[in-house]
């Protein structure tokens, strides 16, 4: 998929690499505060059965990388972790973020994760995308977290080709 400059690819080992050392501040401590390091969480799908990985990727630069990670057959964690050239790139980002996100959930009723309560921007963002935000707090490692979730939309997925309800 590929949008102006940007595109998505299959992710790789070597993308990994790359973007482990050049992570933003906020998602170098979203992987401690989830007991990972960035190495390792970027590498970890690449080792779980049906997880899925993406390389967002401006020009041949690694900006970015998301994907899904099965909960159970219905559910799956969506994670991304990106660069600062995230924000370079914003405007672009942002026209291909609603479809990246459907591609993510295709075969799931739902997606989510947490993300700290402080990560302002990173809420509004997720917003943006169509993922409720729960009002209960957890706590995770001592930090305070919110859990987002992103129930299918038969009607604005393209890429669900079956309706069935949805429950949780």
């Amino acid at each position: 998929m590929k949008k102006d400059r940007l595109s998505l690819v299959e992710g790789r080992l070597e993308h990994a690499d790359y973007l482990k050392d050049n992570l933003r501040i906020e998602d170098i401590r979203e992987c401690y505060i989830h007991g990972m390091t960035p190495e390792y969480a970027l590498t970890d799908p690449f080792d779980t059965f049906n997880a899925v990985t993406y390389t967002l990727k401006f020009d041949d630069e690694v900006i970015a990388m998301c994907g899904t990670v099965p909960v159970d057959s219905k559910t799956a964690r969506v994670w991304m972790l990106g660069s600062s050239l995230i924000e370079d790139n914003f405007m672009g980002f942002l026209r291909g973020c609603k479809r990246v996100i459907n591609l993510l959930q295709a075969q799931y009723e739902s997606i989510e994760n947490y993300v700290p309560v402080d990560h302002e921007h990173t809420i509004m963002w997720l917003q943006w995308c169509g993922f409720q935000v729960d009002t209960n707090m957890y706590e995770v490692s001592g930090h305070t977290m919110v859990r987002f979730v992103r129930c299918i939309n038969s009607e604005n997925n393209v890429y669900y080709l079956t309706k069935r309800p949805v429950t949780h």
